[in-house]
């Protein structure tokens, strides 16, 4: 197992790897489960571009259901995967806000093939005062997809 603790800007990082995961992902299917589906849809366009940039073949849900339907259901997500052709699929959710004005979300990658998880990130951020609107998210979320992809690659997941 391989853990991971770094401080990044604002943003500290905890990244797993399964070391007994065989891979590269050759598709992966990203979801985000915020509320608000302006922020879903520019999170999912924006991991799948920084994928893209590791050279990791990536497909937003949106492509798959429309931009305002959140799934929870496993059954569900395996049959999205399925139907895009993807072998992993990575699913990044809000993990709750702290007293100290912290945004802390979590990303978790599976495989497919033996439905297991083989990968998390869970991140911690120092929000900036604009963070209560929409504006926030748009200016930070970019950067941040950049962080924690980069953080899988150097956990080894691709």
């Amino acid at each position: 197992m391989f853990f991971l603790f770094v401080a990044c800007t604002s943003t500290k990082f905890t990244v797993w790897k399964d070391e007994t995961y065989q891979g590269p992902p050759k598709k992966i299917l990203v979801i985000n489960m915020f509320k608000d589906s302006s922020i879903r849809g520019l999170f999912q366009d924006e991991m799948v571009k920084a994928l893209k940039e590791h050279k990791v073949d990536a497909v937003t849900k949106h492509t798959v259901l429309p931009p305002d339907q959140v799934v929870y259901n496993s059954e569900a997500i395996a049959a999205q995967a399925k139907e895009v052709g993807a072998d992993t699929v990575l699913i990044t959710k809000p993990a709750g806000f702290s007293e100290h004005s912290y945004l802390n979300t979590r990303t978790d990658v599976y495989d497919m093939k033996t439905n297991k998880l083989i990968s998390f990130v869970s991140a911690e951020t120092k929000r900036p005062m604009s963070f209560t609107d929409l504006e926030g998210y748009y200016n930070y979320v970019p950067s941040y997809v950049k962080d924690l992809v980069n953080k899988l690659s150097k956990a080894g997941l691709f």
